[in-house]
């Protein structure tokens, strides 16, 4: 007896196919189901940390963006006190008690100015903090060995720097990356606390100066 192909017939191989398919998308649901429950590898762990700490950047650029906007809005908030006290033909407009009124309250508006000047270079100065290594148990694998962050690194010659990298273990390092990312963490929250204030400042800058803008114009219609 011939085989079907050779006298033109072929076996379909729907049910085959449809078998396999069923197959392998069994065996995804199953990779899903156990990739949802799963530990983390070491390598997969270390990718995760270098994106959160690559974010843990960003968001640092962002404050500090964010605070040299706040300076740019507070020196155009100041112009205006400026500009008028530069004219003297405006303040003459004024009585002598009225220059001395507003004279004083010029003078605890510039030291208003500077309080909030100084709380801008508190978002914009880089910070201290330094990743927690010492306090790790001197006995533990996972140990970080130092040699990522800079003042770590400066501690060693070169040479010894680069024995410590030719012996260190994955573990290792992905412990020291998240205690570098515990302090970066540590300094974005102590920028967003130092951009509140500053923000706060601001509104309460631009109240005082609307105030004192009245009080000006009260004054001369008077």
């Amino acid at each position: 007896m011939k085989a079907a192909s050779e006298i033109g017939f072929a076996e379909p191989p729907l049910e085959g196919g449809l078998r396999t398919d069923e197959a392998r998308r069994r065996k995804k649901e199953k990779k899903r189901r156990y990739d949802s429950t799963r530990q983390l590898d070491e390598w997969e762990r270390y990718r995760a940390l270098v994106d959160a700490s690559e974010e843990a950047y960003e968001l640092i650029d962002i404050a500090n963006r964010e605070a040299r906007f706040a300076l740019i809005v507070m020196g155009a908030l100041n112009a205006v006190p400026l500009v008028v006290s530069a004219r003297t033909d405006t303040v003459a407009l004024l009585s002598v008690g009225e220059q001395h009124v507003m004279g004083g309250l010029a003078l605890a508006y510039a030291a208003l100015v500077l309080t909030f000047i100084l709380r801008a270079i508190e978002a914009l100065k880089p910070g201290r903090f330094r990743p927690e290594i010492s306090a790790w148990p001197a006995d533990a694998i996972d140990r970080p060995a130092g040699i990522r962050y800079y003042e770590d690194v400066v501690r060693r010659p070169a040479t010894e720097h680069w024995a410590t990298w030719r012996n260190v273990r994955l573990s290792q390092l992905n412990a020291e990356l998240a205690v570098q990312l515990h302090s970066l963490a540590l300094k974005n929250d102590a920028k967003h606390i130092s951009l509140r204030r500053l923000y706060a400042g601001l509104r309460v800058m631009a109240l005082a100066l609307a105030s004192l803008t009245a009080l000006f114009v009260i004054f001369i219609w008077l």
